[in-house]
């Protein structure tokens, strides 16, 4: 008996076909899995770490070559780095917890986190950026950041807080 000699661009058609099938579910399940881990080992993951990273970067990114006004954003971002991301997540469902966790992490006082925390939950137009960082889907908050870079509602709010 004879066994047929296999087809081998079959086999690699189907090897292909199996990575591919893998690699979109894993983008499709990504975040759900990411949350998952979050929040049975109640610390930050690996994608959480990379994502405050990026923050902090841009936080220093603001830096005015004034040494008092740098070593305020030097200390937000350092401050930034060692909040976990699920209080972070919760703070974007709650303007109570977003106005502490603003006033904890930046130099802002007290009234100006409250104010910066109603403007965020009061104005429409940061309610994407809010439901996407409460849900962890950090694709999407960096885009609806980077819409709200573009249109100039980051820099309104800023100049509205007087930074």
């Amino acid at each position: 008996m004879h066994r047929k000699p296999r087809n081998k661009k079959k086999s690699i058609f189907y090897v292909i076909l199996g990575i591919v099938v893998v690699l979109v579910l894993g983008v499709i399940f990504f975040f759900p899995i990411n949350n998952a881990i979050r929040s049975a080992t109640g610390n930050d993951t690996p994608s959480d770490k990379l994502v405050k990273n990026e923050l902090a970067k841009k936080i220093e990114a603001k830096k005015t070559g004034d040494p008092n006004a740098d070593k305020k954003i030097d200390q937000s971002a350092k401050k930034l780095k060692g909040i976990k991301m699920s209080e972070i997540m919760q703070a974007a469902k709650d303007q109570q917890s977003a106005a502490k966790l603003i006033q904890r992490s930046s130099s802002l006082s007290p009234q100006a986190s409250q104010k910066a925390a109603q403007e965020l939950f009061n104005d429409p137009k940061f309610n994407g950026i809010r439901e996407s960082l409460s849900t962890g889907d950090w694709v999407k908050t960096y885009q609806e950041y980077q819409d709200l870079s573009k249109d100039g509602s980051i820099n309104q709010l800023q100049q509205d807080l007087g930074q």
